[in-house]
């Protein structure tokens, strides 16, 4: 059975089927057929039997039944298929049919009839004649011949049909077959044919999605594999450059020299430390509560961070409420906040807004660094800009996982483009405070951070109020 192709599987499930359900119904037509033939033979043997009564009087003279009489009556009776034996008032046999003569006297006769006139009793028998068949039996017969022609008839129509639908159904399969090993190697899948049923065509949409994410998934672990070729490169480069320069006599080994060999080993630690911490985000995916969360409060809690990094922190805290989990928001704006302290200029001020507007919570980071040229680029993994260079602290990964987490929040993360100042906008659904599903865990959902949303999805940028202080 695991051998057999799905079209000769279904054409074969067709025709037994079919098989069975014309036993079936030959087994009731010929049951139903005895039926009314029985039922056809007993009323026509009635009907005889009253007509060969009506005879027998009308043939019986003043005189009785003469034997001229009585011999025509044997003859002629019987030719309606029947036998008879003619009794007077005392039982006693006044005339016979051949057949009938031949019975004994505890015979049962199928039908008793009074000749008319009180002159005698006609008892009718149906006696089986050796080498003829009776015409109910002959009825009975044609119509089963005509019941099984009719029924091996449908059987083979139906088994034609279930081999065209069995054909309509496995063709469409057979082709996404046919095409889902090239889904996993080709750098152009094949494309995938929207046909069949409904659920054949949503197979085929499934497959399209998986072809799509497997592109995405190859296009990023080639620019993963590609970043991370380049951040290794450069500690490495550095670290290898020193001390062949030392090797060389070129340079003195001393505690400088030991120093920026150590500083590029401990930046390949801590850039390994990180890919490790992805690798382990991607394997355990973080799971994402559903809970009412004060924008503010969040805003409020980088204050002391800000501060210690001697910048000043600046606020314009309006009411945000959102459905979210604390400490991924937490995480995110903690992220944006270190991003501003490490790009922007010295002692340059760090301000957050919050507010909502249109079902949406939002909170805005500003920092006075002069803008992002291409804001997308910025989220991409390993991305640290054209001023960056190896002594930076930061290796790229922080707002790309701050996205990641808004998203997985049911919100959005972005760079205002036409800003004066750099300026990242979280926003996320906004949340109702007398609705009782904030209160309950939320379902995993698909992504590498799960979670319910409750809120509406995450609104175009025009939805969030621009300027610097954050406008109603």
């Amino acid at each position: 059975m695991r051998n057999i192709r799905l079209r000769t599987l279904l054409a074969i499930s067709f025709a037994g089927v079919a098989f069975v359900a014309t036993l079936a119904a030959y087994g009731v037509s010929l049951w139903a057929t005895g039926q009314k033939v029985d039922d056809w033979s007993a009323q026509r043997a009635d009907q005889t039997a009253t007509a060969a009564a009506a005879a027998v009087g009308a043939a019986r003279t003043p005189d009785g039944w003469p034997p001229a009489v009585r011999d025509r009556l044997a003859r002629e009776l019987p030719l309606s298929g029947l036998d008879y034996r003619l009794r007077d008032a005392d039982g006693s046999v006044i005339f016979e049919t051949a057949a009938a003569a031949r019975l004994d006297d505890r015979a049962v006769p199928i039908e008793t009839r009074a000749v008319p006139g009180g002159a005698g009793v006609l008892d009718v028998f149906a006696i089986d004649r050796p080498g003829a068949q009776s015409t109910a039996d002959q009825i009975a017969t044609s119509l089963e011949w005509v019941h099984l022609f009719a029924k091996l008839s449908a059987a083979l129509l139906a088994s034609l049909v279930g081999f065209l639908i069995a054909g309509r159904l496995a063709g469409p399969l057979q082709r996404l077959a046919a095409r889902a090993p090239g889904l996993s190697h080709a750098d152009a899948p094949p494309a995938i044919p929207q046909e069949g049923p409904r659920e054949v065509r949503d197979l085929a949409t499934a497959l399209d999605g998986l072809s799509r994410d497997l592109r995405r998934q190859r296009t990023a672990r080639v620019q993963l594999a590609q970043d991370l070729a380049h951040e290794l490169r450069t500690p490495l480069a550095v670290a290898q450059a020193r001390l062949e320069a030392i090797e060389d006599g070129l340079m003195p080994l001393d505690q400088a020299q030991v120093a920026s060999v150590l500083a590029a080993v401990v930046r390949l630690g801590r850039l390994l430390g990180e890919i490790e911490r992805l690798a382990d985000a991607e394997l355990s995916p973080r799971e994402l509560r559903a809970e009412p969360v004060d924008l503010r409060e969040i805003a409020r809690q980088q204050e002391v961070a800000v501060v210690s990094a001697g910048h000043p922190f600046t606020s314009n805290l309006r009411p945000a409420l959102a459905t979210a989990d604390r400490d991924a928001v937490g995480q995110i704006v903690g992220n944006l906040v270190a991003n501003g302290l490490r790009h922007g200029p010295p002692g340059g001020r760090i301000e957050v807004q919050t507010g909502s507007t249109h079902g949406q919570a939002w909170l805005r980071v500003i920092d006075d660094g002069d803008g992002v040229p291409d804001g997308e680029a910025a989220f991409r993994r390993f991305f640290r800009g054209a001023a960056a260079t190896s002594d930076d602290d930061g290796f790229g990964i922080g707002l790309a996982i701050a996205r990641e987490l808004a998203t997985g929040l049911g919100g959005s993360l972005r760079i205002e483009a036409d800003a004066p100042r750099t300026t990242f906008v979280l926003t996320l659904p906004a949340a109702d405070p007398a609705s009782p599903e904030l209160h309950r865990p939320a379902p995993a959902a698909t992504g590498s951070h799960r979670m319910k949303h409750l809120g509406a999805p995450a609104p175009a940028p025009h939805d969030v109020p621009t300027g610097a202080d954050g406008g109603t």
